[in-house]
């Protein structure tokens, strides 16, 4: 028998990776993930926008079955009971009740918490407090990190208008212009070219500026004179969806604000405050700065501020009134129609400004007026 003692051992068939085939390798994969990870990214990015978009769409939902089962009218965009204090026979401290989000509630899935809502405390008291800071899903976007997610969290808010600049709120006081934000009965804006905005023209047209309006439950008179304050509390704050002359595709219902659900003073997050800064937005102006018809929308800069849209991202919650969000160049906004679609934050700044009149573009016999140009769909 042969003996193997002497023979070669043969070369090994199998051999690692040198480094430069390592390194080849590694450099491929790198930019395999350079090339896939901005796609994954923006598909991301795309479903997160796509539920917010849902979202909004249900919150609209929401307030349109609430206006068919209450006369075609929205609610209000804060409620505010009063209490007679004085013994005076009049209702005139007023308290911040709750916002529109709780007259929701029952038309999004929520009956359980309106049932054991107690409208005789204000948000911030009782159990309000605990169910206010309740988290909603449905009303947040994904894209809201201050909001999603998050205990009391809101991102939605309705369109209040053009209104008032003094939007501040302390609690509790006597009912004050301007304190709550665009309140049609209270505004002295001088719309018609006259001396003084507290005429019932002025005010009558001051209300068609607004979608959402605050309620008060308040006898104290307006500066019309006593009797006023009643005869103003019983008229609807918001819109009536059977009365937008503008037409409901061409108005602002929601828009998104990841500066909302906080209070500007007490720093809490709910989303049953009241206050404008908190649920609402609006496009803001001095009383008695000569805007008027003819320039509040041909001329919108004369406004104080940057409240066009994603201009006040940097300021703090609560601090800013004004459509926001975290998506790229765009805000999603609803309609009166039930359409939800983006706003681009370069639209035309007269063109945004009449989106949030109902009824801005109707005729009317006012000396000096002068109303909108009607709006189309390539407008925005």
């Amino acid at each position: 028998m042969q003996s193997n003692r002497g023979r070669r051992q043969p070369e090994c068939l199998r051999r690692g990776f040198t480094l430069i085939e390592l390194l080849v390798v590694i450099s491929i994969i790198a930019v395999l993930m350079a090339l896939i990870l901005p796609a994954i990214q923006q598909s991301r990015a795309a479903a997160r926008r796509l539920q917010c978009q849902n979202n909004l769409k249900n919150v609209t939902l929401a307030a349109l079955n609430f206006a068919s089962s209450h006369k075609d009218a929205l609610p209000p965009l804060g409620t505010y009971p009063a209490t007679d204090t004085d013994g005076d026979g009049l209702k005139s401290l007023t308290r911040a009740g709750h916002s529109w989000v709780v007259d929701l509630l029952p038309h999004l899935d929520k009956r359980s918490i309106y049932d054991q809502w107690d409208f005789q405390q204000p948000f911030d008291g009782g159990v309000n407090v605990a169910f206010g800071q309740q988290n909603i899903a449905v009303l947040t976007c994904p894209d809201d990190e201050s909001s999603h997610g998050v205990d009391g969290g809101l991102s939605y808010v309705v369109n209040g208008g053009v209104g008032d600049i003094v939007i501040e709120i302390r609690l509790p006081i006597p009912l004050r212009r301007g304190h709550f934000g665009h309140f049609f009965a209270m505004e002295p804006h001088v719309w018609d070219g006259g001396s003084t905005g507290f005429t019932l023209p002025n005010i009558l047209l001051a209300k068609e500026l607004v979608v959402f309006g605050p309620k008060f439950e308040s006898d104290q008179p307006t500066p019309l004179g006593a009797g006023s304050m009643s005869f103003f509390s019983e008229m609807t704050p918001s819109a009536n969806l059977r009365e937008i002359f503008d037409g409901a595709g061409n108005t602002v219902m929601f828009s998104e604000n990841m500066k909302a659900g906080e209070n500007a003073i007490t720093r809490t997050r709910t989303w049953a405050d009241p206050s404008i800064r908190s649920c609402g937005f609006l496009f803001p102006i001095l009383p008695f700065s000569g805007v008027g018809f003819a320039n509040i929308y041909k001329t919108p800069d004369l406004t104080l501020g940057s409240p066009f849209i994603n201009q006040t991202r940097n300021l703090r919650d609560g601090d800013a009134p004004f459509p926001n969000s975290s998506h790229s160049g765009m805000v999603m906004a609803s309609f009166c129609d039930g359409s939800v679609k983006p706003l681009s934050e370069t639209i035309d700044k007269s063109v945004y400004v009449r989106l949030l009149t109902p009824s801005g573009a109707r005729p009317r016999s006012i000396t000096g007026f002068v109303q909108e140009e009607p709006i189309f769909g390539n407008d925005f």
